[in-house]
């Protein structure tokens, strides 16, 4: 009876054994989708299968080594039952080369094979010029040589070796432009082949197939490094009578180990490595400040220190254990309420390089108001601005913005849409037509004394001219000093019915030009302190 139940236990052995396939490797699963988070990235793949009954495991090779195991979703068609998913890294599939590195290498064959071919002939060269050498001797031992046969020779021994030794040279000068080539193309590779060699990685599946099946397989996984973009902004004015309009552009720049080839792309602000856990706060103690000099005047006798409390080790884990580790989260959070998501149209390529790749992503046409600002003080060119408004209902991230006006690159700004107000001033540039000037008028400038007091008189007349052919509002800035000390006073004499704000000094005119029209405003304030004193910045 015993050796009947070993019997049995033998024969289920082997056919548990039998029924267990060899592994199958897909390495051509195709990308679907990926969506790129300001660090990270979520890919959506497809593969096919073909399973026989019995336990199967699949190995979904070739994928990034920097697959987030916690974030792997899986299901498939077809009549089996999935065991169980795991991750591991593979550091025995060689890599497939990138476009870069291929396009690398060719060059460095090519720049070798014209190395080659530069050095044998040089050595042609080199034998030439020995032949030419051994060769020298005319006429024999014992017969003379006619001048004139002499002078043939000599003409061409001196002309032949010459073009040698140019040649040579030339070729010399060469061979070093191409060795420098090469040096420099070898070094360039050997980083991009630093940078691919790595691991890829494997999703394993395990499945139990009840019978022969094709099966469709869909996964999704998040990727934590190596992926990311960011916003920047392209704001293109044609004329003074057309509004602005704001390009979205993202660039995206990834080193994942995988080749995403024309596939759909979306992007969202939202980062799922962040963590979701709010944080928790400890009780918050205070205690009595001890100096160190008293404590160091204690004696080291039966006396006892007191000192502030302390936590003991046990006490400091459980706090530390109460702030809960941050864990990656597969699933999107709910990006109509945390985070905006774009989905972009078309299908974009981005390979596996580190390279920066744009992508657009919207274009808005914003509300545009126009006028020159000039500061004379500072600056003695009009400064054309726009004042772009409804912006900020645009859902934008910080930014740099390309500014382009007609047509024309004129500089950069940037956009952060947590610090900037619901207008957004953007300056287009100088106009030279528009002239300025700020003349301190010395005859109203000066110093009087009045018992210990002194006070000093500031006076400037600011002139703006309009060389254009239509008509323009200028918008002009000065200043008055402000005081913050009681003994100094502050007192505005004249400032040609400007504004003013008591809060930053400045000064504001808003002036309407017509053409060729030339409009004066003045300035004057005075300062009074104490004559026994001197002011800074005055």
């Amino acid at each position: 009876m015993k050796n009947t139940f070993r019997l049995l236990v033998i024969l289920f052995a082997i056919t548990f054994s039998a029924k267990a396939q060899e592994p199958i490797w897909i390495s051509n699963s195709e990308v679907k989708e990926v969506k790129i988070y300001q660090s990270g990235a979520m890919v959506s793949r497809t593969a096919k299968a073909t399973l026989s009954p019995g336990l199967q495991e699949i190995v979904l090779d070739g994928l990034s080594p920097y697959i987030n195991p916690q974030s792997i979703n899986l299901n498939g068609t077809g009549d089996a039952t999935i065991l169980a998913v795991s991750f591991q890294q593979n550091y025995l599939t060689e890599q497939k080369k990138s476009k870069e590195i291929i396009n690398l290498e060719d060059d460095l064959d090519s720049l070798n094979n014209r190395l080659q071919q530069i050095k044998n002939r040089n050595v042609v060269l080199t034998e030439a010029q020995n032949l030419l050498l051994a060769n020298k001797s005319i006429g024999g031992a014992t017969n003379g040589v006619v001048v004139d046969e002499l002078e043939l020779v000599l003409d061409y021994f001196l002309k032949k070796m010459n073009e040698l030794k140019e040649e040579q040279l030339a070729s010399i000068g060469k061979e070093k432009k191409l060795n420098d080539q090469i040096k420099k193309l070898q070094q360039q590779l050997n980083v991009i082949r630093q940078k691919q060699q790595q691991s890829t990685g494997n999703i394993i599946v395990k499945v139990n197939v009840n019978s022969k099946t094709n099966s469709n397989i869909e996964f999704s996984y998040v990727i934590s490094n190596n992926v990311s973009w960011y916003s920047f902004y392209d704001i293109k004015v044609k004329d003074v009578n057309s509004p602005a309009e704001l390009v979205y552009k993202a660039k995206v720049s990834q080193s994942t180990g995988e080749d995403w080839n024309q596939v759909k792309i979306g992007l969202s602000t939202g980062n799922p490595s962040i963590g979701n856990d709010r944080p928790q706060m400890s009780p918050w103690f205070l205690n009595f400040y001890v100096p160190m000099n008293q404590l160091q005047g204690v004696r080291k006798d039966n006396q006892r220190m007191e000192q502030a409390p302390m936590m003991s080790s046990g006490e400091a884990a459980s706090d530390a254990n109460s702030l809960k580790e941050m864990t990656t989260i597969p699933v999107m959070m709910n990006e109509n309420q945390l985070s905006t998501s774009f989905d972009i149209q078309g299908a974009y390529s981005i390979p596996s390089d580190g390279q920066e790749y744009q992508i657009e992503v919207q274009k808005f046409t914003l509300k545009s108001t126009y006028n020159y600002v000039g500061l004379p003080k500072l600056d003695g060119d009009a400064f054309l601005t726009t004042s772009v408004t409804g912006w900020e209902e645009l859902s934008l991230s910080p930014g740099g913005a390309n500014i382009y006006f007609d047509g024309a690159f004129v500089g950069e700004s940037f956009i952060n849409p947590a610090e900037t107000s619901d207008t957004l001033e953007i300056s287009l540039g100088r106009d030279k037509r528009i002239v300025m000037k700020r003349e301190k008028l010395k005859d109203i400038s000066g110093n009087k004394f009045f018992g210990g007091n002194k006070e000093r008189t500031l006076a400037f007349d600011i002139s703006v001219k309009n060389g254009k052919k239509e008509a323009v509002t200028v918008v002009v800035y000065d200043q008055v000093p402000l005081s913050n000390q009681k003994d100094i006073e502050v007192k505005i004499e004249e400032m040609s019915a400007a504004q003013y704000n008591s809060e930053t000094g400045e000064i504001k005119w808003t002036l309407t030009l017509a053409p060729g029209e030339t409009v004066k405003k003045r300035l004057a304030f005075k300062v009074k302190y104490p004559k026994d004193k001197q002011i800074m910045g005055l």
